[in-house]
């Protein structure tokens, strides 16, 4: 939709409706009501996951690019981790429970809209351009003035078939897309499998009590900021020098970083499951938070980095359809998943995961090989030749 009316109007659309429908979470007296809140706050608040890297294409050159994502998909995975302490905490706290972990979210989310409002410009080009042929139309008297974008009207219609298809139509024909979809759908569903392993390795395993028991989870927040800052270190000292070199952004270049973080996330999620028992000090299994949190971030952000660098123009469709995929998961993987630790323990519920991670290792590296040739065959891929 981005790509038709722009990027800040749908975003803050959403924005705002994800603030209201924590309302009815607060105030909920029933389940039905709370699953359908919760509902609409992910399909609302998924408007920034779709339409952020867009409007970083719109700003930003290739290396800010790199950067600038990097730091808004830091945020995306510092915040699970830091919340399911803070939500921990508020439950277990008599003078809140679990009611202020829908207020907190809406305060929260509530002070960054409003700054947002006023100071967050219009960045699609296309859109910029119609909104200046209208005002030149007014100024002007000239009736005949307007902007490519205007000489297809918009239509619900037309919107669902050419925005809302064309996502799904290109991670059909897609192999680039199908296949790292896939992978960050892993990876992310991992992170909020996290949701479950932690609390059943730590609480009913080791016994610890559930404040306490949510503490590990700083040893993943600790994973993404080593990750990030790995990979800021990686976009000015190695990748910045080759596309000085080349004189265009070969998107290929991002995934020796994904290669990197393909071994490191099952490292870490081998280490948790096999150091789970209760007859072994906590600390080795807490200390392989940092590998998972630093896998999961390597992964996914040089991979979200590497999607936009090869749909370019088209990145907002490619993100959109990647974030249904992994949202979808990630909702998924904490159903099966505390049926699963309940039934195989937390050493093999865990390394059939850490299986499912090495299964996909050789992904990057085929399109680190072959990338570019499969580009060039692409109907949406930005391809150079």
């Amino acid at each position: 939709m981005s790509e038709a009316l722009g990027r800040t109007r749908p975003l803050m659309v959403g924005f705002l409706l994800f603030i209201i429908f924590q309302i009815p979470v607060g105030v909920a007296t029933n389940l039905e009501t709370i699953f359908l809140g919760r509902f609409l706050e992910g399909a609302f608040g998924s408007a920034p996951l779709a339409i952020v890297a867009g409007t970083l294409v719109d700003i930003f050159d290739t290396i800010p690019r790199g950067v600038a994502t990097m730091a808004y998909m830091a945020g995306i995975f510092a915040g699970p981790a830091m919340g399911n302490i803070v939500g921990e905490y508020t439950v277990q706290n008599p003078a809140l429970g679990w009611r202020w972990t829908a207020w907190f979210t809406m305060i929260i989310a509530a002070v960054g809209f409003v700054p947002a409002v006023f100071t967050v410009p219009e960045t699609h080009n296309p859109t910029l351009l119609r909104r200046r042929a209208a005002r030149q139309r007014l100024e002007t008297k000239n009736w005949a003035l307007h902007s490519k974008m205007e000489e297809e009207p918009i239509q619900l219609k037309s919107l669902a078939v050419k925005y809302g298809l064309k996502p799904i139509r290109m991670v059909i024909h897609e192999p680039i897309l199908f296949i790292m979809t896939l992978y960050v759908s892993l990876v992310y569903g991992i992170l909020y499998l996290t949701f479950v392993a932690y609390p059943f390795s730590f609480e009913v395993v080791r016994r610890i009590e559930p404040g306490p028991a949510s503490l590990p989870f700083l040893a993943i927040f600790i994973g993404v900021v080593l990750g990030a800052a790995g990979m800021a270190w990686e976009m000015r000292a190695i990748f910045a020098p080759k596309l000085a070199k080349a004189k265009i952004p070969i998107p290929e270049q991002r995934l020796p970083v994904t290669i990197v973080g393909s071994f490191i996330l099952p490292i870490g999620l081998f280490w948790f499951a096999w150091t789970s028992s209760a007859s072994i000090n906590p600390w080795p299994q807490i200390v392989s938070g940092v590998f998972i949190g630093t896998g999961i971030v390597l992964i996914f952000f040089s991979t979200i980095i590497y999607l936009v660098d090869v749909y370019l123009f088209d990145a907002n469709s490619a993100l959109a359809v990647n974030s249904l995929f992994r949202s979808a998961v990630s909702a998924a993987f904490p159903l099966f998943g505390a049926i699963m630790y309940e039934r195989l323990g937390v050493p093999w519920a865990t390394s059939i995961v850490a299986f499912a991670c090495v299964a996909l290792i050789p992904a990057p590296i085929l399109f680190y090989i072959y990338g570019k040739r499969i580009r060039s065959w692409s109907k949406y891929a930005y391809y150079f030749g």
